[in-house]
């Protein structure tokens, strides 16, 4: 073949320009968004992009990518944890409790959490998929038991951290924060598992169609059960940062993670019906939450009104994503 031969198909095939392919990603929304808030914050307020901020914005969004990791490793096939604030709270106070009061050390009283909160998941997945209960009753009802245990066993009190927890959630590296390298680091397994592994590969497969997944040899009721063990884990590892950043173990940890772990992934572009998930919507979407509650407070807004911009937010978000897609679709 000649180089002026074309294979067959190929002639009027139209070349697809690099802004149309970036309006095609389900990504794009997002990372457009927070070039808006940048520019904006940075036009309103003085500190938005100063060092010290920039420190504070990326351990506070690593914090949240982990809350986010917890709800996100559920969606994606289809289901959701209403538990993972109080999961992370039970998390945090057993952690705080074996260090505080039976003098265990750092690393072990974390594995024990770690252990505390798969028992936990295993727990949510094996009545899900026993019981065949819709997932929001069970993990409704499994938040008020997990939050009971950490209220009661507490009595309401905080424990102080040891120096050894606090140092990763007040280290530097360069600007930003030692917890931004660990989100980098969840993000990119993330990525591995859902792209590179036959695990990730069934978990989307289980999102998109259950009856077509078991057809297909899935082993359905495993991925819903490991899905809540990892979901009540990325919790639990929440709870631990969250501790390093504050330097206490609260049983008020995680009040509010329920509705931040559906807002980062509902901002990050990953479908409440599941089969779906990108790695860089979703790294967005921890920073475009953080953002805006930090642009808020630095543009001295109302805290009691701050509810009313988050959720203005997060449906204006899903709103443009929705119509992006069905632009995309017909561009396609």
């Amino acid at each position: 073949m000649s180089n002026n031969e074309k294979m067959p198909g190929t002639a009027n095939k139209p070349r697809v320009s690099l802004l149309k392919r970036f309006f095609l990603q389900s990504y794009s929304s997002a990372i457009v968004a927070i070039v808006i808030l940048v520019l904006v914050f940075t036009i309103f307020t003085d500190a938005f992009l100063t060092p010290f901020n920039i420190f504070n914005l990326s351990r506070t969004a690593a914090v949240y990518a982990f809350i986010g990791a917890a709800q996100l490793i559920l969606m994606v096939i289809g289901d959701m944890n209403l538990g993972i604030g109080a999961c992370g709270a039970l998390s945090t106070v057993v952690m705080g409790t074996l260090m505080a009061n039976y003098g265990m050390g750092t690393l072990p009283s974390i594995l024990a959490a770690l252990a505390v909160s798969a028992v936990c998941g295993l727990v949510i997945g094996l009545l899900v998929v026993k019981l065949n209960l819709n997932p929001w009753i069970i993990t409704l009802a499994m938040s008020f038991i997990f939050n009971g245990l950490a209220i009661g066993s507490s009595h309401g009190y905080s424990y102080e951290m040891t120096a050894a927890l606090t140092w990763a959630g007040r280290k530097k590296v360069g600007m930003f924060s030692f917890l931004f390298i660990l989100m980098i680091v969840l993000v990119v397994v993330l990525y591995i598992v859902f792209r590179h592994t036959k695990y990730g590969r069934d978990v989307l497969a289980v999102g998109g169609n259950r009856t077509a997944a078991r057809l297909s040899g899935i082993n359905v009721n495993w991925i819903v059960v490991s899905c809540n063990i990892l979901s009540c884990v990325f919790a639990c590892v929440a709870a631990i940062l969250w501790a390093s950043r504050t330097g206490t173990a609260s049983p008020n940890t995680g009040s509010d993670w329920m509705m931040y772990s559906i807002a980062v992934c509902a901002i990050g572009g990953i479908p409440l019906l599941g089969g779906s998930f990108t790695a860089l919507g979703f790294f967005c979407g921890s920073w475009i939450l953080t953002m805006v509650r930090n642009g808020l407070t630095m543009l001295n807004v109302d805290v009691y009104y701050e509810q009313v911009f988050l959720g203005a937010i997060i449906l204006l978000a899903v709103s443009v994503e929705s119509v992006r897609a069905r632009v995309a679709e017909k561009m396609m």
